[in-house]
């Protein structure tokens, strides 16, 4: 068994690997779009809401506009909150495209190290059949 033979298993596991992390990766933008679209839903809802009640503000009641200061807020506090979250899947998202570079970076080495000793191999082999056809050639010389 020649070494290249030897290390196809850890070429196969890197490649693997390489790609259960390009598969994180994915995963990961699924879910930040998802998170950010949230987000952008809950910011347009706002706009709307503060624009279709801009024109009734003077008809409120205390209670009324005591009412909607705090569901204002509430609202502002879970767009902050969804703010945070997609901050959060910001970063998963990059750690996860590190890791997916780095395992790519080792696969791609890996394929360099099997690919050398590929070429190695084949020399060594060219330069066996060289000198079996040398000697076998010398023999036909010698004979006659």
């Amino acid at each position: 068994m020649t070494r290249t033979q030897r290390l196809r298993p850890v070429v196969r596991h890197n490649d693997n690997k390489e790609k259960a992390a390009l598969q994180e990766v994915a995963r990961s933008q699924g879910v930040l779009h998802i998170e950010q679209g949230r987000l952008t839903q809950l910011q347009d809802y706002r706009l709307e809401y503060l624009q279709q009640k801009k024109f009734d503000i003077g008809v409120f009641t205390p209670v009324e506009l005591q009412e909607f200061n705090r569901f204002m807020q509430q609202l502002d506090q879970t767009i902050a909150r969804q703010s945070e979250l997609v901050e959060i899947r910001q970063r998963e998202l990059e750690q996860k495209r590190a890791l997916w570079q780095a395992s790519r970076v080792d696969a791609r080495k890996m394929h360099k190290v099997v690919e050398k000793l590929r070429r190695q191999e084949l020399t060594e082999q060219e330069r066996r059949e060289q000198k079996a056809l040398d000697e076998f050639s010398q023999r036909k010389i010698t004979r006659t």
